[in-house]
């Protein structure tokens, strides 16, 4: 066969058929499902969270009080914010309205201040391996896990 002939069995050939057309229309319906699933189902939304440094639980506190505190890699704890300190590798992580987000940070990618607030789910600052957890259950008061 030459050149000739195979090209004009190629323009022949069908790469669409129907059955083609029955594979897509299943993958779309079961793509619409999950997505309907995973956006329709109700959440369960937290009232405390946990602030985790390196895997381990420094810091707890309930998301129904206002507050604002401050974590530092240096100190590897969570204390409450003081406008008039000088922090250095921080996180200020802002409480408001039953959310907790990190309103301000100092690492270079910025993924946890973009994620926004938060009532269910988690916020991680990889720099910093930090991990905000919002939790179901009520927070306990913190403990010293020095």
């Amino acid at each position: 066969m030459d050149r000739k002939q195979k090209a004009a069995l190629a323009r022949r050939q069908k790469f669409f058929v129907f059955g083609d057309l029955f594979v897509f229309a299943v993958l779309l319906v079961l793509l619409a499902a999950v997505t309907a699933i995973a956006f329709l189902l109700p959440r369960e939304e937290g009232n405390s969270f946990t602030v985790y440094f390196r895997g381990e639980a420094i810091f707890s506190a309930p998301l129904d009080e206002d507050a604002v505190y401050v974590f530092t890699v240096e100190s590897g704890a969570v204390t409450r914010y003081d406008e008039s300190a000088d922090y250095r590798d921080y996180n200020i992580l802002a409480v408001s309205e039953g959310k907790v987000c990190v309103r301000e940070a100092d690492c270079r990618s910025q993924d946890c201040v973009r994620h926004g607030a938060a009532d269910w789910g988690e916020i991680v600052c990889l720099p910093h391996a930090l991990r905000i957890e919002v939790e179901g259950e009520e927070a306990q008061p913190p403990t010293d896990f020095s």
